[in-house]
């Protein structure tokens, strides 16, 4: 009886009404109301945020109360989820965390009003000839249409985000997938006979995924026993010069140290006379021996201007005298361009410091100052470590293929983390992933791909008509050859695929 005191439309007037709604700005806030039960504020100012597309869920800030305990998460059903990508996928709208999904330049609020949404339904209503539909209708539609399905109370309660309803703890107990279960058994409607035998006669196209996330990760992948070695050395007051290529994962790991010693970090190595200074300043605030002695009646701005008046080499045993010997460790991320000044400061300072250092190569020119240097090189992650490294960065990424995506990647980048790293950001870019946009980008420092496919094809297929070839030569070694090649030619195919997909 309570229902009924509501207006909303059965499943049939819902479909009737998807179907008549040709502009899809106008579907999409639709089906916001009728399939994830938005208020028609909600649905006009929802933000690219709210949007989780990874796990098919939009989460909602309550329109009563704020904070997190007023936030409500609902599954998006699947036709909301393929009308989003229709929707971003032909519109001009900035995929931004804080853009509105439906921006509008007339309106103060930035977003489309809710008097613009009440005329496009009232169109709707018109062309349908339905007149209780109104966006409020839409909203009741969804708890009833929920409550014919099975859906208790409290689950509709949890999706509406009642004020008077404690969402968190009642959301708790309520499994998300569950609930989206019950979503696409509502919107779903049941397939025809004679579509069925058509889905299994030509096969469906892949479904269209939406690769708009705004979650951020950091770890370290393949790079266990260098950062091992690289510690126990530190540990052990052995400098260490660590060589590779660009974008092996130097910094990462200098980044990454772990050690009891202090650490302190030379980042600027062309003004190594204020890097210098400024290494004075924090032991003077940091220790209370030598410096707190030298310039105990000096204020701040005194002791800098008197830094500045030192030369390099007083500077660096300056720092001697303040620290005991391997107390701190000092890291310079890279070397590779180092300058005669910098070379005589690290000669004086590396029996005082454990100095570990990054270079992408040392010249022989400069291989004296690193005489006592144990060198640790860092190559290109294996073809395992690298497929861990993409499977961990794109995990979060919705791909068509994901198989040939990884592959891709690796082709293009042969295992360089900062290669591998920045070809997926630039994934990240693009709202849908499918088999053509995975192809046509490119990482700049990979090599032009040849695909030999083609050319083995043609090659079989020519050694295959030596089978027809042996019956006028009587030839039985060009019939078995020939033969061969045709087997061959039939399982290229999938044994290509299925030897790249046994790798990832």
């Amino acid at each position: 009886m309570l229902v009924k005191q509501f207006s909303y439309i059965s499943k049939e007037e819902s479909q009737m009404v998807l179907d008549s709604i040709k502009y899809i700005k106008h579907k999409v806030i639709v089906l916001l109301m009728l399939d994830a039960g938005l208020r028609v504020s909600e649905a006009c100012s929802i933000k690219c945020k709210n949007f989780d597309f990874k796990n098919r869920n939009i989460t909602i800030q309550s329109a009563k109360k704020r904070g997190a305990k007023h936030l409500r998460t609902i599954p998006i059903s699947n036709r909301l989820y393929q009308a989003i990508g229709d929707y971003l996928k032909n519109s001009d709208v900035s995929i931004e965390s804080d853009a509105f999904l439906f921006p509008s330049k007339t309106s103060a609020l930035g977003h489309i009003s809710r008097k613009t949404m009440w005329e496009a339904i009232n169109l709707i209503s018109k062309k349908t000839n339905i007149p209780k539909l109104h966006p409020h209708a839409l909203r009741h539609s969804f708890a009833t249409h929920h409550l014919s399905a099975g859906s208790s109370l409290a689950e509709i309660k949890t999706m509406l985000g009642h004020q008077n309803f404690n969402t968190t703890l009642i959301y708790a107990s309520i499994p998300t997938e569950e609930l989206r279960q019950r979503v696409n058994a509502v919107t779903d409607l049941p397939t025809p006979w004679y579509k069925k035998v058509y889905q299994s006669l030509i096969p469906k196209p892949r479904e269209q995924l939406i690769n708009i996330d705004f979650t951020e990760s950091y770890f370290t992948v393949g790079r266990n026993a260098e950062l091992t070695n690289l510690n126990q050395n530190i540990n052990r007051n052995i400098n260490t010069l660590v060589l590779g290529p660009i974008g092996t994962g130097k910094s990462h790991l200098l980044k990454n140290i772990v050690t009891d010693k202090k650490i302190l970090r030379l980042d600027d190595t062309d003004n190594i006379k204020k890097s210098l200074a400024q290494i004075l300043l924090y032991l003077f605030k940091e220790k209370e021996t030598v410096l707190a002695m030298l310039w105990k009646d000096f204020t701040n701005d005194e002791i800098n201007k008197k830094i500045q008046r030192e030369n390099v080499i007083h500077l660096c045993d300056t720092i001697i005298a303040s620290v005991p010997a391997f107390e701190y460790c000092l890291v310079i991320d890279d070397i590779s361009s180092i300058t005669p000044t910098t070379k005589k400061v690290i000669e004086r300072l590396k029996d005082t410091f454990v100095i570990v250092a990054g270079a992408r190569e040392v010249k022989a020119t400069n291989t004296s100052f690193v005489w006592n240097f144990e060198k640790l090189e860092v190559k290109n992650l294996k073809r395992n470590e690298a497929m861990q490294l993409i499977h961990q960065l794109a995990s979060n990424l919705e791909v068509q293929d994901r198989e040939m995506f990884w592959n891709h990647i690796f082709d293009q980048t042969a295992g360089n983390p900062r290669a591998i790293t920045e070809l997926i950001n630039r994934y990240r870019k693009e709202p849908f992933l499918d088999t053509q946009t995975i192809r046509e980008i490119r990482h700049s420092g990979a090599l032009p791909e040849i695909d030999m496919t083609w050319i083995v094809i043609v090659s079989l297929g020519f050694l295959t008509s030596l089978r027809f070839l042996s019956r006028e030569m009587d030839e039985p070694a060009l019939r078995f050859i020939g033969s061969l090649a045709m087997i061959a030619l039939f399982l290229i195919r999938p044994l290509m695929a299925n030897f790249r997909k046994k790798f990832v």
